[in-house]
């Protein structure tokens, strides 16, 4: 069994997209970042 232990990740701005019409024609960015709490993910 493998266990992982995960970061909790607060997104500020932005985001993405997978659909190639979307980020074919547009540039994009993304502000986040982790706090102090975590999840444990088997």
């Amino acid at each position: 069994m493998i266990i992982t232990k995960t970061p909790f990740r607060i997104s500020f701005v932005g985001g993405g997209s997978d659909l190639p019409t979307y980020y074919t024609q547009r540039k994009g960015a993304v502000l986040s970042t982790t706090i102090d709490k975590y999840m444990y993910i088997s």
